[in-house]
C-alpha cells in the first residue's frame, strides 16, 4: 500500500520527537501548575481544568464534523482546555470557561483549517473575548489558601491582585516573597512563580520550546520595567512586582512560545521575542486591563509571518553574499596558479616553399611517332620476285 505524502503547517518535531511527545510534555509541565491550584484554591480549580478539557475537545469533534474531516487525534484541544482555566480567577463561572473555550476553537482554530493553521493563539483569543464580555468576573480574584465551592455562588473574600494595584501606580500589599510562592491574588496558574518557572525550564530541557522565545522577551522586557517603573521603590524592586504580577512568566512559557504561532526560525524567534517585550510593556503602562499580555499576544501573532519573510529575506542575503565571494576567491585562485605556470611556447614546423621565379620543371609528353609501312611492303614483294 502506497503512503501518501501530507503537506502541513507547524508545529514540526526533528528526530525522534513528534507532535504527540512534544504536546505530552506541555500537558506534563501544566499539571503541577494545577496541584498547586488545588492546594490554594480547593477542588474548583480541577474541575475548572476538567471543563475546559471537555470543552475544547467536544468542539474540536464537532468543528471536524462540519468540515467533514476525519479528527486528528492530537492533544492540542486537550493543552487549549488547561491553558484558559489557568489564566481565570477559581471561583470564575463555568460557562466562562465554556465560552472561551467556544472562541477558542470555533472562531480561531476551525475556520482556519484546524490544527497547524491557527493565526492567532486560541487561549489567547479565548481569555480576551471573556476580559471583554465579563471584566467583572475575569479580573477579581478570591484570596488564597480558602476554598472555594465547587458548585453554586462563591462566597470566598475578594482581594485586589497585584496587577491592579501597579496599573494605578501604587505599591502591591504582597511582598515579593508571597509572590513567588503563590499567595498573592491573581490568575490561578500564573501566581506561583516559582513553580511555574520550573515547569518552563523542563519544557525547555526535554526541548518541547525554544529557549531564544522566553529569554528573547523576559530579558528586554526587565530592562524596560527597570528604566520605566510605575512605582515609587527601587529599580530591583520594581522589576520583581513587574515581572512576578499577571501572567508574563506563565505566558512567556506556555503561549508566546507555541509553535503554530510564532516565527520558525531562530532569528524570527529573537525578533518576536524583542517585539512582545515591548508591546506588552506598552499594554501593561497604558491599556485598559490590568493582564496585558493576553492582547500583545494576539496583536503580535499578526506580525509572525513577517518575521519569517524578514528572516528568510536576510538569510537569503548571506547565502548569496557568500556564494558570490566563493566565487570570487576561486577566480582570483584560478588566475594565480595561471601566472605561476612556466609559460611554454609551441615551435610552430616551417614548411618548405620553393623559391619564387623559378618554375618547376614539368615533363612534357611525346608525341606518337608514326611509321609508314608501305615501303618495308614493296620491299617485301621484290624479294619475293627474285
Amino acid at each position: 500500500m502506497k503512503e501518501k505524502l501530507m503537506f502541513q503547517n507547524a508545529p514540526h518535531v526533528r528526530q525522534s520527537e513528534s507532535v504527540v511527545t512534544m504536546m505530552t510534555d506541555v500537558i506534563f509541565a501544566l499539571l503541577p501548575i494545577y496541584f498547586m491550584a488545588f492546594f490554594y484554591h480547593g477542588a474548583r480549580s480541577l474541575v475548572l481544568g476538567l471543563v475546559g478539557i471537555i470543552s475544547c475537545s467536544v468542539l474540536s469533534l464537532l468543528g471536524s464534523f462540519f468540515l467533514r474531516e476525519k479528527p486528528v487525534p492530537d492533544l492540542t484541544p486537550i493543552i487549549t482546555g488547561l491553558i484558559i482555566p489557568l489564566l481565570l480567577p477559581a471561583d470564575i463561572p463555568y460557562y466562562t470557561v465554556v465560552s472561551a473555550c467556544a472562541v477558542a476553537i470555533f472562531v480561531v482554530k476551525v475556520p482556519f483549517g484546524g490544527t497547524g493553521s491557527n493565526l492567532f493563539n486560541p487561549a489567547a483569543v479565548g481569555f480576551a473575548s471573556v476580559a471583554i464580555c465579563w471584566p467583572e468576573l475575569v479580573f477579581r480574584y478570591p484570596v488564597t489558601m480558602q476554598a472555594v465551592e465547587v458548585f453554586g455562588k462563591s462566597t470566598v473574600k475578594i482581594a485586589q491582585s497585584p496587577a491592579y494595584s501597579l496599573s494605578l501606580g501604587a505599591v502591591p500589599d504582597y511582598n515579593i516573597l508571597d509572590m513567588l510562592l503563590g499567595t498573592a491574588p491573581g490568575p490561578m496558574g500564573a501566581t506561583n512563580i516559582l513553580v511555574v518557572v520550573a515547569c518552563g525550564i523542563f519544557l525547555i530541557v526535554k526541548k518541547a520550546v525554544n529557549w531564544i522565545t522566553p529569554v528573547s522577551f523576559l530579558l528586554p522586557y526587565s530592562a524596560l520595567c527597570m528604566i520605566f517603573p510605575r512605582i515609587s521603590v527601587s529599580p530591583l524592586e520594581s522589576l520583581c512586582y513587574e515581572l512576578f504580577s499577571g501572567a508574563i512568566i506563565f505566558g512567556a512559557f506556555f503561549m508566546l512560545t507555541e509553535p503554530v504561532t510564532s516565527p520558525k526560525r531562530d532569528f524570527g524567534k529573537l525578533m518576536a521575542g524583542i517585539s512582545a517585550a515591548v508591546v506588552v510593556f506598552l499594554f501593561r503602562y497604558y491599556g485598559g486591563f490590568e493582564m496585558g499580555f493576553a492582547s500583545a499576544l494576539i496583536l503580535m501573532n499578526v506580525f509572525s509571518p513577517i518575521f519569517d519573510a524578514i528572516c528568510e529575506s536576510v538569510l537569503h542575503v548571506i547565502r548569496h553574499k557568500e556564494s558570490i565571494s566563493d566565487s570570487l576567491k576561486a577566480e582570483m585562485k584560478r588566475k594565480k596558479e595561471e601566472k605561476e605556470k612556466p609559460v611554454v611556447r609551441p615551435v610552430k614546423k616551417v614548411e618548405e616553399t620553393e623559391a619564387p621565379g623559378i618554375p618547376e620543371e614539368t615533363e612534357v609528353p611525346e608525341e606518337p611517332v608514326e611509321i609508314d609501312l608501305s615501303e618495308e611492303k614493296e620491299e617485301e614483294k621484290e624479294a619475293a620476285q627474285l
